[in-house]
């Protein structure tokens, strides 16, 4: 497993805005943004940085407080940053995450490749 120092995400938003200040959850506790920019309105796209500096079990982008309404995410773009490699980006499509559900944003690292 890798060990995560920093994520970019960059999320656009659909119709249905997200949270005000949207946050991470990195193995169940929360990690408020280092950097923000843009924001999560309808339409908008916002850009964000954390700074996790751990092992990932798990990485959710989380979704509106309770009571609230739906956040209608039309693409994510998240790019990792983990230590003794080369950063890589992977891409999401749309999701609608509500105030039951967050969105997994954690993919491993893509497997090391080499001609045999």
């Amino acid at each position: 497993m890798a060990r995560l120092n920093k994520i970019e995400i960059e999320v656009k938003t659909g119709d249905a805005r997200g949270p005000e200040e949207p946050t991470l959850n990195i193995n169940g506790f929360p990690l408020p943004f280092s950097e923000t920019e843009g924001g999560t309105g309808s339409g908008e796209t916002l850009k964000a940085v954390g700074n996790p500096q751990s092992f990932p079990h798990g990485l959710a982008l989380v979704g509106p407080e309770e009571g609230q309404p739906a956040w209608d995410i039309e693409t994510v773009t998240a790019t990792y940053y983990c230590q003794n490699m080369e950063p890589y980006t992977v891409h999401m499509g749309a999701v609608t995450i509500d105030d039951q559900s967050n969105l997994n944003v954690w993919q491993e690292p893509p497997a090391k490749t080499f001609d045999v």
